[in-house]
């Protein structure tokens, strides 16, 4: 038995959806709303506890099993879902231990304790020592609610050297804990190097203390803001430590992230205090970076929450090169392209469906200024957010003659490639209609302007993939007697070793769409895993930054999943085969795999349906889902008798 497999089976899935949905028994299964999407009229969401999966029979339309429930209940990897659940039911993670740098579980948790510790005295000392007097009135002025002092545990550091360094001495915590955690500064030599046994003292001295946490909630370190306006720098972080990475982090996620997956929008600023005053305010689903450029592990963040991301800074020139920035990375991100095209970004809304979105503040303005004076006033900023073309038009124009023509040509030739990325035609011919309003010129001379430069391949960093048995065209069709888990595993193989260019994937769409069938896509897969590698495929298939679609996926996979893509990267298939074969093999074990979950699903919700009293709303839902699935079926049983009757293909 695999860790994975022991960790499922330790776990109740019932129990741990409860901590977050209230769910009723109905026969074998549960139902309750859906935590994913708003929703308070009928109660769409079930679990099977016999089979320890989910699904949503509503909006999401999504399930899977208790990994899949945390990672998009909690915003995690796949990696992270398995070391938190491994936790919970007292599993020893052997396997993924490199992922902690070497740091044992227990003496993560340790710092953590040490940090919270830290933060309940900084909290009590803004509150009752007579020092932290002039934190309080900044808290006052800033229009900081004593109780948001209090939920975020806002707290101040005495201006002594060592105060917090004796306190946690005497806690039992050791020197080489407090340096960890980043808590102490060593004594160093001339040549900046610590002093072997050299003095050690506080960190943060004098400073309103802003704890930062992870996305569970975890203490990892502290933002400190000066109250002395001669002492540098103004705002002081934590330095990296085993828990804290700055260029991973985004603070208030902990809060945001479920008010981002209920809102269907996150909203990017800039400061701590911003941050803070809006989720006094209501705007629950607001982030800010750690006072750098935005990163891409912080975006894939926001993502995994919502594709809908609004970009909200400040409106000097500074501002407006963050921003432009800013959207580089979200494309880098979500797509893993270069960030130097930034028509990417363009391609990867259509391919995504995300929403991405620039406002800008009143010039001279905070977003928490702003707030505190009209909550209605920042809501219309948000609301009135531009699309990434219409921005880049603006940016692209601002402070230039537009009686120019050669100003026009180069404003053209910035945004015209962009334009051209738009997937959606609708869209596309719209932003050039509106770019030719804007420039007061013919929109057909805008046929002219220039293409985006093609994305240069991306070095690798990760080392080279296992050797392969040369096999152009070496192939081994499936059992159809295997399971559900071999068979997934055995299309990713299917992927990897015989589709591996984007015209393979397309010509099997094509099979399923004559039958109305959806795509091939991430929804094929179950297994945590494979569903990860085979995300990466997709989004491999669809860029041109790496030319090599397996060091793609490899330079992009979690740690918990090298391992499995590595086995079977490397596996020997023997079995010769014509293109023709293989893409009829792929298209006949996706339909397998899906008309397997049709019969699972149609049981499950035949199952629910009967033990629901008449009336109930759910049963009517229920009743529709079925009929849908039973089409479904029909149109799976048509596509494998035609590819047994070799009717697919046909042009090959």
């Amino acid at each position: 038995m695999s860790q994975i497999d022991e960790i499922k089976n330790s776990l109740n899935i019932v129990d741990i959806v409860s901590e977050t949905v209230k769910l009723r028994r109905t026969g074998k299964a549960y139902i309750g709303f859906c935590p994913f999407h708003a929703n308070t009229h009928t109660p769409a969401f079930a679990v099977f506890p016999d089979s320890g999966t989910w699904r949503c029979f509503g909006a999401c339309a999504e399930g899977g099993d208790v990994f899949s429930y945390i990672m998009k209940r909690d915003g995690l990897d796949f990696q992270q879902a398995v070391e938190l659940l491994a936790q919970r039911a007292g599993i020893k993670l052997e396997k993924y231990q490199s992922v902690e740098s070497g740091l044992k579980k227990e003496k993560r948790v340790r710092l953590q304790e040490l940090l919270e510790l830290a933060a309940a005295v900084y909290h009590d000392q803004l509150l009752r020592h007579p020092a932290g007097e002039t934190a309080r009135s900044f808290l006052e002025k800033r229009g900081v609610l004593p109780a948001t002092r209090d939920d975020w545990k806002l707290g101040y550091a005495l201006g002594g050297w060592d105060a917090m360094t004796q306190h946690l001495l005497s806690s039992g915590y050791s020197r080489e804990e407090a340096i960890e955690a980043g808590m102490v500064s060593e004594q160093r030599d001339a040549a900046g190097d610590p002093v072997p046994g050299g003095r050690i003292y506080d960190r943060f001295r004098n400073r309103l203390m802003i704890p930062i946490r992870d996305p569970s909630g975890g203490m990892i370190g502290f933002g400190a803001r000066i109250l002395d306006p001669n002492d540098v720098p103004k705002f002081l972080n934590s330095p990296q430590t085993v828990l804290f990475d700055k260029g991973k982090t985004l603070f208030g996620y902990d809060r945001a992230r479920a008010s981002i997956r209920e809102q269907d929008r996150s909203v990017i600023v800039e400061g701590y205090f911003d941050v803070i005053i809006l989720h006094q305010a209501g705007f629950t689903n607001t982030v800010a970076p750690m006072g750098t450029a935005l990163g891409t592990n912080q975006v894939r963040l926001l993502t995994r929450q919502s594709k809908r991301i609004l970009l909200a800074l400040d409106a000097d020139a500074a501002g407006d090169s963050a921003t432009l920035k800013g959207i580089d990375v979200i494309r880098e991100a979500v797509k893993g392209e270069n960030p130097s095209d930034t028509g990417a970004l363009i391609r990867q809304e259509g391919d995504l469906k995300a929403d991405i979105r620039v406002t800008k503040i009143p010039e001279g303005q905070d977003p928490d200024e702003v707030v505190l004076r009209d909550p209605a006033e920042w809501r219309a900023i948000l609301e009135n957010a531009k699309p990434i073309v219409t921005f880049r038009m603006e940016t692209a124009a601002a402070g230039k003659d537009l009686s120019d023509a050669k100003v026009k040509q180069a404003i053209a030739d910035e945004v015209m490639p962009l334009i051209r990325e738009v997937s959606n035609r609708i869209e596309r011919e719209t932003y050039r209609q509106q770019l030719a309003a804007f420039l007061k010129i013919d929109e057909r001379l805008l046929a002219f302007a220039a293409l985006p430069e093609k994305s240069k391949p991306r070095r690798s960093k990760n080392p080279p993939l296992p050797a392969q048995t040369e096999r152009p065209r070496n192939f081994i069709l499936a059992d159809p007697k295997k399971g559900t888990e071999k068979k997934e595993r055995t299309l990713i193989g299917y992927l990897l070793h015989g589709l591996g260019e984007p015209g393979d994937i397309n010509l099997v769409d094509r099979e399923f769409g004559k039958v109305f069938l959806p795509s091939v896509s991430v929804e094929d897969f179950t297994d945590p895993q494979l569903r990860e590698i085979a995300k990466l495929y997709f989004e491999g298939v669809g860029q041109d930054s790496e030319p090599d679609l397996a060091q793609f996926i490899r330079d992009r996979l979690s740690e918990a999943c090298v391992a499995l893509f590595h086995e079977i990267w490397s596996e020997n298939l023997t079995a010769s085969s014509s293109r023709k074969e293989i893409l009829s093999a792929t298209t006949r074990l996706i339909g397998m795999l899906r008309l397997e979950r049709v019969k699972v699903s149609c049981a499950e919700e035949e199952q629910i349906k009967n033990d629901l009293p008449d009336g109930d709303e759910m049963k009517i839902v229920l009743s529709e889902q079925i009929k849908l699935k039973v089409i479904e079926r029909k149109r799976i049983d048509s596509l494998l008798a035609k590819l047994k009757r070799n009717e697919c293909f046909t042009e090959l």
